[in-house]
């Protein structure tokens, strides 16, 4: 038998997604089957939707397992980057090119976990507001508790400024719009000028101030930036996968952040403006 004293940081999910959360070294199908023979009781009650939300102070008993070993748990891998801000509900770092965000072991995710010193105590791990590329240096705002992760998730609250460098000039903002379109077998995007089945749009404004590039994302599409500015006929220096001019690195860089709309327990930070410049 195992139990979950529900956490505010599960409550809001779905039953099915905090359990699988806890169980992360049980296989899905296992999971599936717990509730299908009804192995499980929420407040008491046996006959329970897996879809029903967890509240905050839930007590959750899963019969026929014991305690699970815990995953999601620091490893000691180096820390790479540089802490721009820190609270209780939000960390900001400054990401070297070269770390991917996940999926390695010296990732991002991991380098992020290890400074927090995590260990997992609920469904919640600590997780990036949107995500930049491998070769894309800069800001990247990690929630510290479930509550901050559901009211930045939508990225709307967020206002995210990037320079580069290109051979174009922009010398008033303006918006440009296209179709997005990307390949994950060939790792590319594409974009259309025309809407096509399985596109999305992809909104980016540009502009210059002073002797740098700037672009702003409305939308948060894949290689958004990378591949407006190629289909543009101004690719990023350094970008092979675009038609970039050879360089020793991508010339993108996420460099500012800006808090908007945020209420109760975030309002804080509406108006706030953090800022990593490039180190080129």
């Amino acid at each position: 038998m195992f139990t979950i004293d529900a956490t505010e940081n599960d409550q809001g999910k779905i039953l099915f997604k905090v359990v699988r959360s806890y169980l992360n070294n049980v296989p899905n199908s296992r999971v599936e089957k717990i509730f299908r023979l009804k192995d499980i009781k929420v407040n008491g009650k046996r006959n329970v939707d897996k879809d029903t939300p967890v509240m905050a102070g839930d007590q959750i008993i899963i019969y026929g397992i014991e305690n699970p070993k815990v995953r999601n748990a620091y490893q000691p891998v180096e820390i790479k980057f540089n802490v721009i801000y820190e609270d209780d509900n939000i960390l900001i770092i400054d990401k070297p090119t070269g770390i991917v965000m996940h999926g390695e072991p010296n990732s991002l995710d991991n380098q992020v976990l290890r400074y927090l010193k995590f260990v997992q105590k609920d469904s919640f791990i600590p997780s990036s507001i949107g995500r930049i590329d491998k070769f894309v240096s800069g800001l990247v705002c990690y929630a510290k508790n479930y509550k901050t992760l559901r009211e930045l998730k939508t990225e709307k609250n967020i206002e995210k400024i990037y320079t580069y460098k290109a051979d174009i000039l922009v010398p008033e903002k303006h918006t440009v719009n296209f179709y997005h379109e990307y390949n994950p077998i060939k790792q590319r995007a594409i974009l259309y000028k025309e809407k096509k089945p399985d596109t999305k749009v992809a909104s980016t404004i540009l502009w210059d101030e002073g002797n740098y590039h700037y672009a702003q994302l409305l939308t948060g599409r894949k290689h958004q930036i990378r591949v407006t500015l190629s289909k543009l006929g101004f690719p990023i220096y350094g970008d092979k996968y675009y038609g970039g001019k050879n360089a020793k690195q991508i010339y993108l860089h996420s460099y500012m952040l800006k808090f908007k709309g945020l209420n109760q327990d975030l309002e804080y930070l509406n108006k706030q403006v953090f800022i990593s410049k490039p180190k080129w």
